[in-house]
């Protein structure tokens, strides 16, 4: 497996180097978004370690490049480094692009794990073929979504998601009012138990953030804790 780095900490790349090929990965290191641009055109890699502060053009303005660019490394998977990881750094970086953050300092077998991970899901995504799915009919709890057109419409309340935002709706939505572990939800949508379980409250924090703009004064994503998420079975308002 190929990946490529793109940190301006040199030492730190020095150090990984070894450590993931005792993994079997091949790590390719770059220092600046230019440099890391050449070799994404000139090479073919499975997946991108991209550290979010960076001197010549921060990550989250590197990853929105890259998905937006046409080019054939637009669909890689990026893993975001980051000495933070509060949760709206996690909602930055799932917004901006990244498939999965890893928080420094690293413990290796976390991120080997994760970088297996996101190539895994995105070699599953490429060998699947993609029918355009039909909007779902509206649900018991009032909850309405559209996967054709990235949104979704409760009672009175409209508005649009990003695809992980869908699938974590999709998940909850499908168990008909019956309660989702964190852990159920990441592999509904197509992670492992080595995913941060917490990406799923970020998520659903983003969401429930998209209603409450729109007006909507009651949450229809419930949170039973110690036990996960579900889907209020009566409507809200």
């Amino acid at each position: 497996m190929r990946v490529l780095i793109l940190d301006d900490d040199e030492e730190l790349g020095s150090l990984m180097q070894p450590a993931l090929e005792k993994y079997g990965m091949e790590l390719s290191l770059s220092y600046a978004p230019s440099q890391a641009f050449e070799m994404l055109d000139a090479e073919e890699f499975d997946c991108l370690l991209l550290d979010m502060m960076l001197p010549e053009l921060d990550g989250m303005a590197v990853c929105r490049a890259i998905r937006s660019s046409g080019k054939p490394y637009a669909e890689i998977p990026i893993v975001a480094l980051t000495a933070r990881a509060e949760l709206t750094d996690r909602i930055v970086a799932l917004e901006s692009g990244f498939d999965d953050f890893v928080a420094k300092p690293m413990e290796m077998r976390e991120l080997v794990a994760r970088i297996g991970a996101v190539v895994r899901r995105k070699r599953d995504d490429t060998a699947t073929e993609v029918v355009p799915a039909a909007p779902q009919q509206e649900t018991h709890s009032g909850l309405h979504l559209s996967p054709t057109h990235m949104s979704a419409v409760y009672g009175a309340y409209a508005v649009n998601l990003t695809e992980l935002e869908m699938r974590v709706l999709t998940a909850l939505s499908d168990a008909d009012g019956a309660i989702l572990s964190r852990a159920d939800i990441l592999n509904h949508i197509g992670y492992n138990d080595q995913s941060d379980p917490a990406m799923i409250d970020t998520i659903i924090y983003r969401v429930r953030q998209k209603f409450r703009e729109q007006g909507l004064a009651t949450d229809f994503i419930k949170t039973l804790r110690g036990q996960g998420y579900c889907i209020r079975t009566e409507q809200v308002s």
